[in-house]
């Protein structure tokens, strides 16, 4: 994959997570979250997550909220549902197969199964971050954290 091509990713995953690219894919990733995503997400969904990525390529100059409307509401369920593996992928840490999540909303199926990427994206998912919490047994605080007050949820996350 191209420098450009996992850009474009981290530019589409914060339209859809509404988390800062550079939240994302830090200056110094020391865990490349980003490129096992965009690996994982090609290597599981091939031509449905091309077809995400030209979506997000023909739309990139809009604003993200107008991006992500664009790719969940106005292109179809096929790319929507690639967008919603794409979220699930970068707040879970796990991969919801496109089949699974198409049963889900569907109606025939009451569960959408998944599969945990890696130990490490399992850590680094965003739901940790956004609940202000972390994984049991593992945690990038230092020890007696929990004596302070906890850092802010847009220091953890990004944003206005």
């Amino acid at each position: 994959m191209s420098n450009d091509s996992l850009k474009d990713f981290v530019a589409l995953s914060s339209a859809l997570t509404g988390i800062p690219a550079g939240k994302l894919r830090p200056v110094l990733d020391t865990h490349g979250t980003a490129q096992t995503y965009q690996d994982y997400a090609k290597a599981q969904a091939g031509d449905q997550f091309e077809r995400l990525m030209q979506v997000y390529s023909a739309h990139s100059a809009e604003p993200p909220e107008v991006l992500a409307s664009i790719i969940i509401e106005q292109s179809g369920d096929d790319i929507a549902i690639m967008a919603q593996a794409v979220m699930l992928m970068w707040y879970l840490g796990a991969w919801y197969p496109i089949d699974g999540l198409k049963a889900y909303k569907a109606g025939t199926s009451k569960f959408a199964p998944s599969i945990v990427i890696s130990s490490d994206t399992y850590t680094q998912g965003w739901a940790w971050k956004v609940g202000q919490a972390h994984p049991m047994g593992y945690s990038e605080l230092r020890f007696g954290y929990w004596n302070g007050a906890p850092q802010s949820l847009n220091d953890l996350a990004g944003g206005a």
